[in-house]
């Protein structure tokens, strides 16, 4: 029993760094979410005249950016 603890304590630097490793590689990987495209949306919004603020925001080479939109009915789902 004395020597298994021997031996797990000397690689156990060895063992995280390999752990480290496998994980920063996993991540490295890892496809990160950007859907290209545009998505219209109401920011702003009154009883009285319905959307005043429509903005339509777009992701494109993970830049995103937004711009208003004139547009009185966006972002309202029909009846």
């Amino acid at each position: 029993m004395k020597h298994i603890r021997e031996v797990t304590s000397r690689f156990r630097l060895i063992w995280s760094l390999a752990a480290l490793v496998v994980l920063l590689g996993a991540l490295s990987v890892t496809p990160v979410r950007a859907d290209p495209g545009c998505e219209t949306g109401c920011w702003d919004w009154n009883q009285a005249k319905g959307c005043v603020n429509c903005q339509e925001c777009c992701v494109a080479s993970g830049t995103y950016s937004c711009h208003q939109v004139n547009d009185p009915v966006c972002g309202i789902l029909p009846d």
